[in-house]
């Protein structure tokens, strides 16, 4: 039995080694493949295939460049076409207000001016002759002309005839308000002649541009002291004549303005 026993644990020792031997022995073929060098041939066409690859690499990179490039120039385009939008109304209004004459209506407004500062010398002129007006001598000079015989004769009760007496005249030459005499900057357009009392039973007003032949334009009452004349031309002399009409004798005087 023990012999058995040794013969069967020696049989499995023997198997074991040679099991052992045969793994170490492939081991020793794995590791000792030997490498065989590439020709010349294969080391051109190696380094052909790399030249390929680094080619094909330079395209992908040069197409995404100009995808990029062409992405870029799609924008420019875009801001481009955003800014002439843009300038159309700027420049719309700079030709709009390179269009305005400035210096028209600098003259405009000073002309404008002119006539409001003309207005305002008018209306003080006014003022100034009302509150100058001599209520209480004004209905003296009423009563006395009331009071006054008039210029005719009257019989007595023995059939004489008394002698007439004269009629009170205290009219005097006018005196004008506006415009004054020798204004040489006076605007032109509508102009409101005024000048002061003289006590006379109407007035009549001449105008024109030739002092030796004024027109008569109106005859006026007693208490018109004004006349509104339309209209003016530019750079003009005009002479304007106020009559003032009284039973004893008419008294006159005659100014000239110029217009700019």
């Amino acid at each position: 039995m023990k012999k058995k026993y040794i013969a069967g644990l020696i049989i499995c020792c023997l198997l074991t080694l040679t099991l052992v031997g045969c793994s170490t022995k492939k081991a020793d073929t794995t590791t000792t493949t030997k490498v065989v060098p590439k020709t010349a041939m294969q080391i051109l066409t190696d380094r052909v295939n790399q030249s390929d690859l680094i080619n094909n690499r330079q395209d992908t990179n040069l197409q995404d460049l100009s995808t990029r490039i062409t992405g870029v120039e799609a924008r420019t385009t875009t801001l481009e076409g955003k800014a002439q939008i843009d300038l159309i109304p700027l420049t719309a209004r700079v030709t709009a207000l390179e269009g305005l004459n400035i210096s028209s209506w600098a003259s405009i407004f000073w002309a404008n001016i002119s006539d409001l500062q003309a207005l305002n010398t008018y209306l003080s002129t006014r003022i100034a002759s009302l509150e100058s007006y001599n209520v209480s001598v004004r209905l003296a000079s009423l009563e006395a002309r009331v009071n006054a015989s008039p210029n005719y004769s009257t019989p007595t009760p023995n059939g004489s005839t008394p002698t007439p007496t004269p009629i009170l005249c205290v009219t005097t030459k006018p005196v004008s308000i506006y415009p004054n005499n020798g204004n040489t900057s006076m605007p032109n357009g509508s102009i409101l002649f005024q000048w002061q009392d003289s006590n006379a039973s109407g007035y009549e007003f001449w105008f024109g541009t030739n002092p030796a032949s004024l027109l008569k334009i109106d005859t006026l009452a007693k208490d018109a002291l004004f006349y509104p004349f339309p209209a003016t031309d530019l750079n003009t002399y005009y002479f304007w004549r106020v009559v003032a009409l009284s039973p004893c004798g008419n008294q006159s005087t005659m100014w000239w303005f110029r217009t700019q």
